[in-house]
């Protein structure tokens, strides 16, 4: 590795990252471990090999083990079904629900697309995450295509916290971190930011690099909580290589191991460069044909932080890679770099290829919001008043969406992220400005908002989801609306036709009875106005003399007509 600090140094720079931590593993010796750039930026702390980084998604490999140290146990198996483990697990699909396998939960075949906003930044519990499950809209059928989801981790988490009567962070220090002596590894921003040694987060927004602040992401733990360091994560490297062995114990069994090891469902797209043509995941791992080398590796990404941990076993080479920049693509570069070097095999330039690959993404960028622009409706005005917009928005699993006005423009704020929107077209207002930084910016997504048959603002719609159908927010009533109180004044007797039509009030809620009809109930939609639930296009409004604040008459709104309703005996 001579010369490789100055190569690494220079990367720094043209990354615009301030630090890493680099480990190599060569025969079971941990024979390069270094930090370079800083840790600590304004202050000019180094990056050492014990400095603490937020690892992501390559806390999936220990959630992975934790299954399979169960595995042999006995105690599960690959293929046992989810729903025998949890009974109380349900997804959106009545299928999925009762065929997904543990296996499908490791291996991100369920037919889940992301869904990350659902849980980012939220004060959820993990059970509480467990119950929305079955309101996200999958996108693919189980098992036909691999699809990334840190939700089905948690649930593998949740499911080995329900088995072993511990926490999931209770079973890995006690089957990973203890017996391979990660004494610096833990699970929480709070306990990291307690070591003596541990690396702040940053982030690149408009050419400049700035510290942000940790976030938590405990809820999700299982799939991207843990925090580590070169040093820590050799052993776990080392222990990999060696086939679950690690200061003669076994950890593992040798078969459970190369089965996580060992590719499970293919992963879709074309194939980065030439010298990397298959692309596969495992059980917690991915698997890359390089060069004709099995390499076995995950990258991982949190709010401000980076890496790459990957081994090639047949080498016998070990890597650690770790940064504190937002989704910075030098360790996925360096790391082929450094296998390269390693291997003493003819080398591409990947440092250079990752800058040239900056670049073309910039200008992509450039060109999108350029082609954005022509697309948008200019002239255009919102339907209503923006104070009509204003109100609280809530979906069964992603929660609630609250607009509010500030300064004149709408404001959205949901999981306690707050941003500002600017209006685009028609009724669709564009994220303009975010109250905080987060890993991915929302800057440029399009809220829309829906009118309901009677002209009222409804639905709320966000593309939360690429690659599913948008997040539809129904509107809520305001509290006032709901009040026994308020409810009280529409109760009593309508004729219509010679019928009677009766409003009563229990639990609660209001419900209308008609002779030889069941009876409905009214949900609050707006003053004085109310919906008949499971009815689409069914209104009851209900007009009110002013001046004596008693109703005057209801109005009976049908998709084919509205009828009126006078009260009977009205004083």
């Amino acid at each position: 590795m001579e010369g490789f600090d100055e190569v690494v140094a220079k990367a720094l720079d043209d990354f615009q990252v301030p630090g890493v931590g680099i480990g190599v593993i060569v025969d079971g010796h941990l024979v390069y471990a270094k930090g370079i750039g800083y840790r600590d930026l304004e202050n000019k702390v180094p990056v050492t090999p014990d400095t603490l980084f937020a690892i992501g998604s390559c806390t999936k490999a220990f959630t992975a083990f934790i299954v399979g140290s169960l595995i042999d146990e006995g105690l599960l198996s690959w293929d046992e079904f989810v729903i025998d483990v949890l009974p109380e697990f349900r997804l959106w699909d009545q299928y999925a629900t009762q065929n997904l396998k543990i296996r499908d939960l490791l291996t991100h075949r369920t037919g889940m697309p992301r869904h990350d906003f659902m849980w980012y930044n939220s004060a959820l519990t993990r059970l509480e995450v467990m119950k929305r499950l079955r309101f996200l809209e999958p996108s693919l059928d189980i098992r036909e295509r691999y699809q990334y989801n840190n939700l089905m981790y948690l649930t593998a988490g949740y499911a080995i916290e329900q088995m072993t009567g511990k926490t999931w962070e209770e079973i890995v220090i006690g089957r990973i971190l203890k017996p391979l002596g990660m004494n610096h590894t833990n699970f929480s921003i709070d306990a990291m930011q307690q070591s003596h040694d541990f690396s702040y987060p940053y982030l690149e927004r408009g050419k400049q690099l700035r510290r942000i602040p940790f976030r938590n992401i405990s809820v999700i733990g299982p799939a991207g909580s843990i925090n580590s360091s070169v040093n820590d994560l050799a052993q776990w490297i080392q222990m990999q290589m060696n086939r679950g062995v690690f200061n003669d114990q076994i950890l593992i069994s040798p078969s459970t191991l190369q089965e996580m090891h060992s590719p499970q469902v293919i992963i879709p797209g074309v194939p980065e460069s030439k010298e990397s043509l298959l692309y596969a995941y495992g059980i917690g791992w991915a698997i890359l044909s390089y060069k004709g080398h099995y390499y076995v590796s995950h990258d991982g990404g949190v709010d401000g932080f980076t890496s790459v941990v990957g081994f090639l076993p047949h080498e016998k080479v070990g890597l650690i890679i770790l940064c504190n920049k937002n989704l910075t693509t030098l360790p996925r570069y360096l790391s082929l770099q450094i296998i390269d070097k390693i291997l003493n095999i003819p080398s591409v330039d990947w440092l250079a290829e990752g800058v040239d690959g900056i670049r073309k993404y910039q200008e992509t960028m450039k060109e999108k919001r350029a082609h954005e622009d022509m697309m948008r409706k200019k002239g255009t005005n919102p339907s209503h008043a923006l104070e009509e917009y204003v109100g609280e928005y809530e979906h069964p699993g992603y929660g609630k969406v609250n607009i509010d006005l500030v300064d004149g423009k709408l404001r959205a704020t949901f999981n306690g992220i707050a941003c500002l929107l600017d209006h685009w077209h028609y009724d669709i207002f564009t994220v303009s400005d975010e109250a905080q930084d987060l890993i991915i910016s929302l800057e440029g997504m399009k809220f829309t908002f829906r009118n309901s048959i009677d002209g009222e603002i409804a639905e709320l719609t966000i593309p939360f989801e690429p690659t599913a159908n948008d997040v539809v927010y129904k509107r809520k009533p305001t509290e006032v609306l709901s009040t026994t109180a308020y409810l009280r004044q529409f109760v009593g007797n309508y004729e219509i036709y010679g019928y009677t039509v009766e409003i009563i009030l229990r639990d609660r809620t209001l419900a209308a009875i008609i002779p030889g009809q069941p009876c409905y109930e009214l949900v609050p939609h707006g003053e004085n106005e109310f919906t008949v639930k499971s009815m689409t296009g069914y209104t009851v409004r209900f007009i009110m003399d002013p001046e004596r604040n008693l109703v005057e008459e209801v109005l009976l709104i049908q998709p084919y007509g509205a009828f009126r309703a006078k009260p009977k005996n009205l004083p």
